[in-house]
């Protein structure tokens, strides 16, 4: 019986087609798990630290994890205004519009947040003992929630006893005015309307008390 030629494999038992298309389909489904993997170790991290005291644009390099967008420690708060001052952005939970200057004069913590944000959740009972031991030194505290109905923001907050001024943000227009940050983030106001803090995720007590210096002293 004669040989086949060494180029043809036809008859050669170690062709397999079912078995490499079996180990390729195998090679694929690790990739896809370890890409999955990645993705949820990326969306699940911690992101909490402060934010970069940079102005936008003056060069300066952030903290891994922050963006250098928004407005910058020293730099005025934007009002909840749109660009031509003729739409109030924000309103609390019966419809009334929010501005700035409601604020004037007292120092003001911003949170922007969520009800279905499980850090936002967490840290809210903090943020209102926190407003509550300082409300004698004039602070003010404005949760705006970020684009969710009234009701559901209002059920939230009755039921965890929130008894701090809360905005709805519809569009996300007043959290894109101030950087677009994840929730939570919050930003420290001074009595004159300039940022004197920021920080991006969730705070303990602690570091609400830390930066909580930055507008009402020590």
């Amino acid at each position: 019986m004669e040989d086949p030629p060494l180029g043809d494999s036809s008859d050669r038992p170690d062709r397999d087609p079912s078995g490499r298309r079996s180990a390729r389909r195998i090679t694929i489904g690790l990739v896809l798990v370890a890409l999955v993997g990645a993705a949820l170790y990326v969306s699940t991290r911690p992101l909490g630290g402060p934010l970069s005291p940079s102005r936008t644009g003056d060069g300066g390099s952030p903290a891994a994890g922050n963006a250098a967008v928004g407005p910058g420690v020293g730099q005025s708060a934007p009002d909840f205004i749109s660009a031509d001052a003729q739409t109030a952005l924000l309103r609390d939970l019966d419809g009334a519009p929010i501005r700035l200057g409601d604020f004037a004069g007292k120092p003001l913590w911003i949170v922007f947040w969520a009800t279905w944000c499980i850090p936002c959740q967490d840290e809210a009972g903090a943020i209102r003992a926190a407003y509550r031991a300082h409300r004698g030194q004039d602070l003010a505290v404005l949760a705006i929630d970020v684009q969710e109905p009234a009701a559901a923001v209002r059920a939230f907050a009755l039921d965890r006893d929130l008894d701090y001024a809360i905005g709805l943000d519809p569009t996300a227009a007043v959290k894109t005015l101030y950087g677009g940050w994840g929730l939570p983030s919050h930003f420290f106001v001074g009595g004159d309307g300039v940022i004197r803090d920021r920080y991006l995720g969730q705070m303990t007590a602690d570091l609400m008390e830390q930066h909580l210096r930055a507008i009402i002293g020590s």
